[in-house]
This record gives C-alpha cells, sequence and structure tokens, in this order.
C-alpha cells in the first residue's frame, strides 16, 4: 500500500508495488518534490483575504517550498495558513498596504511578518 511521508508528502511505495516503475517514483521523489522543499521559491497573491498553502501528497505544491513570497494589497493584517507539521520557511512580505501577514497553522499564535 502506498503511504505518503508526514512532513514533505513524499510517496512511500509499500513492499513489492510498482514492479519496473518504482524509479519514476523515485525520481518525482528526489528531482521535482526534494528540490522544491530544499530550493523552492513560490510566489502567493493575497486578495485582501487569508491564503492556505496547498500541500498534496507526491506532487508539487505551495506549502512544500523553502521561500514563500507573499504579494497582493490587504486592508488589514491577514493570514498566511500553512500545514501543522515542521518545516523551515523563508516568507517574504511583498504585499502593498502596510500590513503585516501572519503564518500560522490551524491552530496557534503564528509569526507575524512585517510589510
Amino acid at each position: 500500500m502506498t503511504t505518503y511521508s508526514t512532513s514533505l508528502k513524499l510517496e512511500l511505495p509499500g513492499d513489492g508495488q510498482q514492479s519496473g516503475t518504482w524509479g519514476q517514483t523515485t525520481n518525482k521523489n528526489l528531482g521535482d518534490l526534494l528540490e522544491q522543499a530544499i530550493t523552492g521559491v513560490q510566489t502567493i497573491t493575497m486578495l485582501d483575504a487569508n491564503y492556505t498553502l496547498t500541500n498534496l501528497n507526491g506532487t508539487l505544491d505551495e506549502a512544500r517550498n523553502a521561500v514563500i513570497k507573499v504579494i497582493g494589497t490587504n486592508t488589514a493584517q491577514r493570514d498566511v495558513i500553512a500545514p501543522i507539521q515542521e518545516k523551515l520557511y523563508t516568507i517574504y512580505n511583498a504585499t502593498t498596504g502596510g500590513y503585516a501577514i501572519r503564518v500560522i497553522g490551524a491552530s496557534g499564535t503564528g509569526v507575524v511578518i512585517p510589510n
């Protein structure tokens, strides 16, 4: 049975699965997903509302990236909602309007990033 790793959502084929094709999964995990986690830069656009990062199993997504650049215009402090998994991010608040953003999980206090 195929499962996925908790933090980076890498595909973990079960014993005996993907006979003859497991190399494709390995290449995707190492060549795409791990590379995105280590060097990926994702720009997201806030539309004066909270923004939830995509967090998908076995495919490219927003939350896996190492750097998140936030653009858009806000009229108040808004939240970027990340998965509740340990992950090191570099966040760049490039929004206009002069407001901070807060990076937070589904719960907790989060971290405020000034404009």
